[in-house]
């Protein structure tokens, strides 16, 4: 019981001082599927940050659905350890849209393609336009 409660001041003592970075991020876009517009719509959008340690799972920051003409808005925060250490955020977008042009995973008749983001954190908005008009 003793060395219980001397691990447990301990851990106290040296996890104190550790300082996690959180960053919040919002993201404007329009997702367009040139052969089936329609298919750009009510897409599932989710906003990672990335962890690359081995032992550390990617965290999710936020989610959002697609409107019936492709454009979204996407905002979550993220942190990372560290006061230095700014969260790496993607996005993944599962989609049913044909594509020859970029590698993706096929998982029950849907595609999931990732994108890396520029690390543009609030208040600044990041606008990515219809810059994945070609990959869907």
């Amino acid at each position: 019981m003793v060395y219980l409660i001397i691990a447990s001041v301990l851990l106290e003592f040296f996890t104190r001082g550790i300082v996690a970075k959180s960053e919040c991020m919002q993201i404007t876009g329009t997702l367009v599927c040139p052969n089936r517009p329609i298919l750009a719509g009510n897409l599932q959008i989710d906003l990672i940050d990335e962890d690359p340690l081995p032992w550390e799972v990617d965290d999710q920051m936020g989610r959002t659905w697609s409107q019936s003409n492709g454009s979204f808005l996407l905002s979550g925060c993220g942190a990372d350890f560290g006061p230095f250490n700014s969260p790496d955020p993607y996005i993944v977008v599962e989609h049913k849209c044909p594509s020859i042009l970029h590698s993706s995973i096929k998982y029950q008749n849907r595609t999931k393609m990732q994108f890396a983001l520029t690390k543009t954190f609030l208040p600044k908005v990041l606008n990515i336009g219809k810059e994945l008009r070609y990959l869907l």
